[in-house]
């Protein structure tokens, strides 16, 4: 099993269907997973609930078949990518080594922030919506996935990590697909990069567009000095830690 997060408005919805295209492999659209194993792994804290030895050295064999049932349920592909940001915190990193004895490997396209700001205010504005930074980016939308990626980037845990920019993405789109096969250490699969499609759409959450992705592949255009403050532009392009 392997994992995808990444910052949002950075090619993950792309890069999920080029990758849908491996009869091999199967990515998940936004998954609970990681919160499904994380809260059976808690109940095991729980002393008065599974206080006994035999309980708790079925811990791991539990967790694991509760894994393998998760998904036989969305997929016979023997080759799973499990798709949440939520994966890349140190936490879930850490139960992820206590459940299946390795360290995770997840694949994480990145953009400049400045640029992702923009395409949110741009794809608001389509939905006639107000934008409003410190209501809507706060938490789950970018502030957690971001300062989650960072904590991870400046961890122990740096190397579970393949930061994909968005532009080699859809710029090189090849190479960067054979980067990615490389570091999952599988062989590389012929895509066709001349029609991508997403047979699953991801939930819009009220907002249409928001993960929307053209059958041909290019960049989406949003030019963030025409669109963000010169005092937003020069805040947010200093935020790009992976590349100091």
């Amino acid at each position: 099993m392997f994992l995808l997060g990444g910052l949002p408005r950075s090619g993950t919805t792309l890069l999920s269907a080029l990758l849908n295209q491996n009869p091999d492999i199967y990515v998940t659209t936004t998954s609970p997973f990681v919160e499904i194993l994380w809260r059976n792994h808690l109940v095991w804290k729980e002393e008065n609930t599974v206080g006994t030895h035999n309980i708790q050295e079925a811990k791991i064999p539990f967790l694991r078949k509760l894994t393998d049932a998760y998904y036989s349920e969305l997929t016979d592909k023997p080759i799973i990518i499990d798709k949440r940001r939520h994966w890349q915190s140190v936490t879930n990193i850490e139960v992820y080594k206590k459940v299946f004895g390795n360290l995770p490997k997840i694949i994480c396209p990145v953009r400049s922030v400045d640029e992702i700001i923009a395409s949110y205010i741009k794809i608001y504005k389509k939905n006639k919506l107000e934008f409003d930074y410190d209501t809507e980016m706060y938490d789950g939308k970018f502030e957690l996935p971001y300062r989650q990626l960072k904590d991870c980037f400046k961890s122990g845990y740096k190397d579970c990590f393949l930061l994909v920019e968005y532009d080699d993405l859809v710029d090189d789109t090849a190479n960067t697909l054979g980067l990615i096969y490389k570091f999952m250490e599988l062989p590389e699969y012929g895509h066709n990069l001349n029609y991508v499609y997403s047979s699953e759409p991801e939930a819009s959450y009220g907002i249409n567009g928001l993960h929307d992705i053209h059958h041909t592949i290019g960049k989406s255009g949003t030019d963030s000095r025409k669109i963000l403050t010169k005092e937003q532009f020069n805040k947010f392009h200093t935020w790009n830690f992976w590349r100091k």
